[in-house]
C-alpha cells in the first residue's frame, strides 16, 4: 500500500538500500531480488536497532526495506519505532515495510508514523520490485 505522497528519485538515479531484517534467510531473499533490478545498489543488512541506525548513518540510502520484528538488542523497540526515528531524522528517505505483522493495526500504524509503502511478506514480497520501480520514476 503506498502513501498519498511519495516523492520520487530522479529517474535513472542509483537507488542505495539498505535492508533491516533478522532472518538471515529473508535477508538473502531480499538482496536477490535486489540484484536483479537496474541502478539498485546494496548496501548492508542490519539485524537489529542499533546496527540498523548505525548503517543508514554510515551509508546514507536512498531506501530502507524494514521490518517490524527485529533482534532485540534494544528492549521493547521494534522497527515501528525505528521507523519513526528514521523519518524523523531523514524526512525524504524512502521506507518500505517488509514483514509478516500485516493486520491492519500494523499498516495503519507504519503508514501513520510515515512508512511509503507496507507489504506482507507472505503475499507481497515481489510487490517491492514494483514500489522500488515506482520510486525510481
Amino acid at each position: 500500500m503506498k502513501s498519498n505522497t511519495i516523492n520520487s528519485v530522479k529517474t535513472g538515479t542509483i537507488l542505495k538500500i539498505v535492508t533491516v531484517e533478522d532472518s538471515l534467510l529473508v535477508a538473502e531473499r531480499v538482496q536477490s531480488m535486489l540484484s536483479d533490478i537496474e541502478n539498485i545498489e546494496f548496501l548492508g543488512n542490519a539485524r537489529n536497532v542499533s546496527s540498523a541506525l548505525q548503517l543508514i548513518r554510515k551509508k546514507q540510502p536512498n531506501v530502507v526495506i524494514l521490518d517490524v520484528h527485529l533482534g532485540d538488542d534494544v528492549p521493547n523497540v521494534n522497527g515501528m519505532n525505528l521507523l519513526e526515528a528514521i523519518r524523523r531524522k531523514y524526512p525524504d528517505m524512502k521506507i518500505i515495510m517488509l514483514t509478516n505483522l500485516s493486520g491492519p493495526q500494523y499498516r495503519n500504524t507504519c503508514i501513520s508514523l510515515g512508512a511509503d509503502f507496507f507489504f506482507d511478506k507472505s503475499n507481497d514480497f515481489d510487490r517491492v520490485v514494483e514500489a522500488l520501480k515506482d520510486i525510481q520514476l
